[in-house]
């Protein structure tokens, strides 16, 4: 019986152990069992979405409003195996379509019709990776952003204001979108409010003429990464261990590169809103730019509060913490488009032709 106990105790010593080895080096265990393990080359990426159906979209024209908003949702794909999951998968489907895009549409609702894109979302592991696999996962599924992105510019129609939002590595996404699809596009930057890039930090030097500067500039970019204070290991990849656009079409290193931090102007206390509940929560947030990085305090409340655990804080969780700046600084950009276009609009006309003069008889008022 002794030497039983003995060889138990000695069992749940080792799997203590264990457990606290695996609480210890978390963020490595998370990301070796989310890990594809396999090169892109050697990889077949699932069909890619037909804009053109219903099918590829979450949401289209949805919505009323003065502007066409074109929103790029988070990618929440684990990973199973894959680099890229499926446009349709439905495990995630549920998750996006009522709670994270419903937080991510928030601060646009009544500003216009929404559209949202079904896209191959790139495995949360190709985040933290520098490699050739983690590039072509977000090349698959930018491939995808693109076409749905020529498909909405299409239905909205030649004369609305154009908004476009990017999550998580949708910041990616809609930064490049503005580099090689809008500021090259005079047509298209004309009637362009703002592109908004939130969750991954963009490159500075690319967007140095675009940020916005007034409160109400229209055709410009607003670009903030929130991270959580508590979050220190996060940051340092965020900074030096994931890719960033490098202003040619393709990706590099954030290792080095000097980072965009331009957010919309806002209060010491803003309103978050919870897609998992659908309500608006006050956050005193504190908050600065620290090395490109958005860094805020952690919310006192526990709805909104992000998770930290075994790749939690990675993860979206339905919340958008700062919906209430973005729905006011929105408002503010479309009526400053359409100011700046009523001006284009209502200069002087031309002066017509000249005109044939013909001589006539003056009559003369007698004396």
């Amino acid at each position: 019986m002794t030497s039983l106990r003995i060889i138990l105790l000695a069992l749940m010593a080792s799997l203590l152990g264990v457990g606290v080895l695996a609480f210890v080096f978390q963020d490595e265990v998370t990301l070796a069992v989310i890990n594809p393990d396999r090169s892109y080359e050697a990889y077949t990426p699932p069909p890619a979405p037909d804009p053109s159906d219903d099918l590829a979209w979450f949401a289209r024209r949805a919505g009323e409003g003065q502007a066409a908003i074109f929103i790029i949702h988070s990618n929440v794909y684990r990973g199973d195996g894959n680099w890229n999951a499926p446009f349709d998968r439905v495990t995630q489907s549920d998750f996006l379509a009522h709670v994270q895009i419903p937080a991510e549409a928030w601060p646009f609702l009544g500003r216009g019709a929404i559209w949202v894109p079904r896209y191959r979302q790139p495995t949360l592991f190709a985040r933290f990776t520098q490699k050739q696999p983690g590039e072509g996962a977000r090349e698959t599924a930018y491939g995808d952003i693109a076409a749905a992105f020529r498909q909405f510019v299409a239905e909205a129609g030649p004369e609305k204001p154009l908004v476009v939002a990017g999550y998580g590595d949708g910041a990616l996404f809609a930064g490049r979108l503005w580099l090689e699809a809008i500021e090259p596009n005079a047509l298209l930057r004309d009637r362009t409010a703002a592109v908004y890039a939130m969750g991954m930090p963009l490159p500075a030097r690319p967007f140095e003429d675009a940020v916005c500067g007034r409160r109400d500039e229209p055709r410009c970019v607003v670009s903030f990464a929130p991270v959580d204070t508590r979050f220190e290991s996060y940051q340092e990849r965020l900074r030096t261990r994931t890719l960033t656009l490098d202003g040619r079409g393709g990706l590099q290193s954030a290792q080095g590169v000097g980072k965009l931090c331009a957010p919309p102007p806002m209060a010491p206390t803003v309103t978050a809103f919870d897609g998992n509940t659908g309500k608006t929560v006050d956050f005193t947030h504190g908050a600065s730019c620290a090395d490109g990085l958005f860094v805020h305090q952690t919310p006192e409340d526990e709805l909104i509060r992000q998770k930290r655990h075994f790749g939690q804080k990675w993860y979206p969780n339905g919340v958008n913490l700062f919906a209430g700046p973005l729905q006011k600084d929105v408002d503010q950009r479309i009526i400053g488009l359409l100011r700046a276009r009523a001006k284009v609009t209502n200069t002087v006309p031309p002066l017509p032709d000249a005109e044939e003069i013909i001589e006539s008889e003056i009559n003369t008022i007698p004396r």
